[in-house]
């Protein structure tokens, strides 16, 4: 009975993984949401989460490197949004780290690249606006998406020396 149990936990575990890649915090708040619905002993959770270990599917540095890639396609942010996101998530703030580095390593992108990709899409919907407008909401949109002031500071000024113009 107990194996059967073992079993239909990772059997969770795997189809919980399977939508999409996971932190190993959220694969065990999981975990453990079902022990406490079946009110189970709380040894499975940690022979569950080695089994998954083994397997190679819990990895946070594995699971950070392809959150920030997928945000950074869909919806350029800087490192101190995608900190906070993947903290929420359970991520220790050293394996975000390691992990950014391990992409810009690999795909040769920091936030300054992210951050003109941000802005230059951005400039569409703020040609009505006078220049100063501009400047001030490109700046605040920049800020919302967790760039740093530095890196906001040299795209907006980049951006303005091009004369704020969008650029397809």
């Amino acid at each position: 009975m107990e194996d059967e149990t073992y079993q239909r936990l990772l059997g969770f575990g795997l189809n919980f993984i399977s939508i999409r890649p996971r932190s190993k915090q959220e694969i065990r708040d999981y975990i453990l949401r079902k022990i406490h619905a079946w009110k189970i002993p709380h040894e499975y959770l940690s022979q569950v989460i080695g089994r998954l270990q083994e397997l190679g599917y819990v990895d946070d540095v594995k699971f950070a490197q392809v959150f920030i890639s997928s945000r950074n396609r869909s919806r350029q942010k800087g490192k101190m949004l995608l900190m906070r996101e993947l903290q929420k998530k359970g991520v220790s703030p050293e394996v975000v780290e390691r992990a950014q580095e391990l992409l810009q390593a690999s795909e040769g992108v920091n936030d300054l690249d992210l951050a003109r990709i941000a802005a230059t899409k951005k400039l569409r919907s703020l040609q009505r606006y006078d220049r100063m407008s501009q400047r001030s909401k490109l700046y605040s949109f920049l800020a919302r998406r967790g760039f740093d002031h530095t890196t906001i500071s040299s795209v907006v000024d980049e951006v303005s020396q091009k004369g704020l113009q969008y650029e397809p």
